[in-house]
């Protein structure tokens, strides 16, 4: 399978998606990379005359799927999410109306002819470093019109927002749109010998390896450094998703900066840190809990009314810190909301969990592969809670569960591990 294979899925998509009538419902992720994919497929389908109408959710979850399939009658495109859930929509959908998925996670196959993942790792196409969800969008668009070329940046913005750089540099298909951006000079290529003007803002990012670079953001005039730019659109999304936030982030996207985003990212962020200093304080005073692999822990309610994309940043903030053990999982539990942003209210009690990697561990699984991945670990650990699955990455990794099923998921997981080591061991051990 190949880029062109790919292409090839995408054109029979906007062919089917025309035939299907001139109204499009765009179901996205909350982060810096779902946000940037909304961003292109919002400007590109309308450009292209079809109505356009976002809903953004923070995950795929039964529910939530049955109501967004039984409240839009028009072509629904999922975005930056589905991959994994394929035969769960497939089910929800059940040939009602045609339906596309446009997604770089691990994948399962759907399960109606009216359902199309375009998922880009049944092409060969890694959504780990290679293509974000938002690069994947923006070939999309491409295939729609060749004049939208200018949304380049917003692949880009995606691919950063998702850490596709972490290895220094963006590869592959993520490095055409950057490329591209570059060419109609809306995104700049610092290389780490020339020194970098935002340092100070971002210093944990993209140094000490030759070969390193930074990326600027040009497209607004005043240059941005596009790791912070990145994480602002992530915070108005997650942070602020009960708040508008969603849409200020895409906003953001297309606009730059604007005065009611920045007085919005100020609010989040004085809640944000309030609610992460009383959880960090919490945690370095009572520590974790903890099986031989597994540093897990709760935060209830606390987070709130922060979206429940909190806890992954939050896991994520901390997966280096010095309370934390280097060689351990991390995984954190936090309270879902009972409503979903333009959908209602939902009759569940759920907790939203997310997994991190410290970066010891996480180079033992992407790099070593001396440890198991996420992508392996979270489904078949939510199989056994009835946990819903989606979006998993081998670094990064969610599930919704019900409240009360925390300590046998982390059972399950645990379980895993072993079972894996061990079998690795008799691999080993064999003549």
């Amino acid at each position: 399978m190949s880029r062109e294979a790919f292409l090839s899925a995408v054109r029979d998509g906007i062919a089917r998606m025309r035939q299907a009538g001139p109204e499009v419902t765009v179901v996205h992720h909350n982060d810096a990379d779902g946000l940037s994919s909304a961003a292109v497929l919002q400007v590109a389908l309308s450009r292209a005359g079809f109505s356009v109408r976002r809903v953004c959710i923070e995950r795929v979850h039964p529910p939530v799927v049955a109501r967004i399939h039984e409240q839009f009658p028009s072509t629904i495109l999922y975005v930056d999410l589905g991959g994994q859930a394929a035969p769960m929509i497939s089910e929800a959908n059940r040939g009602r109306r045609f339906t596309i998925i446009l997604d770089h996670h691990h994948p399962q196959k759907s399960t109606d002819s009216e359902v199309l993942n375009i998922t880009t790792e049944f092409f060969g196409l890694s959504g780990e470093m290679d293509i974000a969800a938002s690069t994947a969008a923006y070939f999309f668009a491409r295939e729609l019109d060749e004049g939208n070329r200018d949304l380049a940046y917003l692949g880009v913005l995606g691919a950063v927002g998702d850490c596709h750089d972490r290895g220094g540099r963006l590869v592959k298909e993520n490095r055409r749109a950057l490329i591209e951006a570059v060419e109609q000079n809306h995104v700049r290529i610092i290389e780490e010998d020339e020194g970098h003007p935002f340092d100070e803002v971002y210093p944990e990012r993209n140094r000490g390896t030759q070969g390193r670079e930074q990326y600027v953001l040009t497209r607004f005039g005043d240059p941005l450094p596009m790791p912070p730019f990145a994480i602002s659109v992530t915070t108005l999304g997650g942070a602020g998703y009960y708040m508008g936030g969603p849409d200020l982030g895409v906003r953001l996207c297309l606009e730059g900066p604007f005065p009611e985003a920045q007085q919005r990212l100020g609010e989040l962020k004085q809640i944000e840190q309030a609610a992460y200093e009383k959880v960090l304080t919490r945690l370095k005073r009572e520590g974790f809990r903890e099986t031989e692999h597994i540093q897990w822990f709760l935060v209830g309610e606390d987070f709130a009314p922060m979206g429940v994309k909190t806890i992954g940043e939050f896991c994520w903030d901390i997966r280096d810190a010095d309370f934390v053990d280097p060689e351990k999982y991390i995984v954190g539990f936090q309270i879902m909301d009972r409503e979903v942003p333009g959908l209602g209210v939902f009759d569940w009690s759920l907790v939203k969990v997310s997994m991190r990697l410290p970066s010891p561990l996480e180079k033992k699984i992407l790099v070593d592969h001396t440890m198991p991945g996420l992508s392996y670990l979270v489904p078949e650990a939510a199989k056994t809670v009835d946990g819903s699955i989606d979006a998993c990455h081998d670094y990064c990794a969610a599930t919704l569960i019900s409240i009360g099923r925390e300590d046998d998921l982390i059972a399950a997981m645990e379980e895993l591990v072993t079972g894996e080591l061990a079998a690795d061991s008799r691999r080993k051990a064999r003549p």
